[in-house]
């Protein structure tokens, strides 16, 4: 595969094995949201402060872990050990701590949380270095593509363990996950084949991570800066969905708990429709383009969704909501990391990471204090509106051209040869 051969056809096979990595969030990320809080609560009884102390581990472990393991990538890459390694541990990791994780509560305090930590540290190890090798592996024109393959993982993944937790229960469909994490990474180990490492070996350190965010906020690459500040409107777009639209949706449409987890499977609806197309849109019209197309027709759905009076008026609205979401969230990151030599992958990932986790960390807080402002949950789609209004706004500040693919230092060196990226 090569990025220098615009017309060659894009390689389907490679793309579907490396979004097995979203299917590897879809799988644990709601069935820990779903299952996780009820649980810790089981073993401590209405304790609300310890129980938001302990659910606050996974934040406290990703801060830690994500600034670390990007650099270190980096260095291993540099070194000829490469990123799949780092990959690899955190994906066993994690299958452990999901095998283990239903019957640890049995053990007592002690033992939940030991459980919690080991699969938590498991899921922020492989984050930046999977995104860091998804960029070392894919040409620069398709992974717009790659990063919806992810996305559409993901989303299936979401959708299949929500059904089966219902349908099974706690336990089997935390052992089910378990050996899908297991079966995702022995997909890895044998049909990925990282490239030679050809870049400098500098040392890479939190200090890179400063200098880059630094560097970020200075605007020293054209197009960083606003592509940060759109991706963390979008994210705290999402967070203000995810986390408040349960009790919105009782306060304003008057109905049961059970009946609003419509509105999520729509929006997870959504995202299965949306990702794919928003890859091939994003390497037809540009990276830039697609992400203004999907934040301008998400505003209007949102801002159509704070007029509607009836759920069943509101579901179809937010699948296509979630559809637009996955045009700026499927290309953001492909436009923000192309200037990105290979050897600054890593500490760039983990920045771009802690960025998206810095939306979700102040958008609850802050959503709070509105909706205590206003003494109700009403606004919710209107916030959300402006958040992508806004995200909106600041993709428009990147430079035309900057960021798409075939731009950056893997394609731009004309004497490079075709096999910079391979997957086996």
């Amino acid at each position: 595969m090569s990025g220098t051969k615009r017309t060659a056809r894009p390689p389907y096979g490679a793309l579907a094995l490396i979004g097995l990595g979203g299917l590897f969030a879809g799988v644990t990320g709601p069935l820990l949201s779903t299952f996780i809080p009820p649980l810790v609560r089981d073993v401590l009884g209405d304790q609300r402060t310890v129980i938001g102390a302990i659910m606050a581990i996974d934040n406290v472990i990703l801060l830690i872990l994500v600034p670390w393991a990007g650099p270190a990538s980096d260095r291993a890459s540099a070194r000829g050990r490469g990123r799949l390694p780092f990959v690899l541990a955190g994906f066993v990791l994690s299958s452990l701590g999901m095998a283990v994780l239903p019957a640890s509560a049995a053990f007592g305090l002690g033992f939940l949380i030991g459980a919690i930590v080991l699969l938590h540290t498991g899921i922020n190890l492989q984050r930046a270095p999977f995104q860091a090798l998804m960029v070392d592996l894919v040409p620069s024109r398709y992974r717009s593509l790659a990063t919806g393959s992810v996305t559409f993982q993901m989303c299936v993944g979401a959708i299949v363990f929500l059904m089966l937790g219902r349908m099974l229960g706690m336990r089997p469909a935390f052992l089910i996950a378990a050996g899908t994490v297991l079966a995702i990474a022995a997909a890895f180990a044998v049909g990925l084949r990282e490239p030679a490492a050809e870049s400098r070996s500098a040392e890479v350190t939190f200090r890179s991570l400063a200098e880059a965010a630094w560097s970020a906020i200075r605007g020293g690459v054209p197009g960083v800066r606003p592509i940060f500040l759109a991706a963390l409107l979008l994210q705290l777009t999402f967070q203000t969905f995810t986390t408040w639209y349960a009790l919105h949706g009782t306060e304003r449409f008057g109905v049961r708990p059970e009946d609003v987890t419509t509105g999520f499977i729509a929006w997870a609806v959504g995202g299965v429709i949306g990702a794919l197309p928003a890859g091939f849109i994003g390497v037809r019209i540009g990276r830039r383009n697609a992400m203004l197309v999907g934040l301008a027709l998400m505003a209007a759905c949102l801002f159509a969704l704070d007029r509607v009076t009836q759920i069943t008026h509101a579901v179809p609205l937010l699948a296509l909501a979630s559809a637009s979401w996955t045009f700026p969230t499927v290309n953001a990151y492909p436009l923000f990391v192309e200037p990105v030599p290979r050897e600054r992958r890593g500490v760039l990932a983990s920045l771009y990471l802690l960025c998206i986790a810095l939306g979700g960390a102040i958008g609850d807080p802050m959503n709070g204090r509105l909706f205590d402002a206003f003494d109700s949950y009403r606004p919710l789609f209107f916030l959300m509106a402006l958040y992508t209004a806004l995200a909106f706004v600041a993709v428009l500040f990147v430079p035309r051209g900057a960021g798409e693919a075939d731009t950056g230092p893997d394609t731009v060196d004309a004497g490079k040869p075709p096999s910079s990226s391979r997957v086996s």
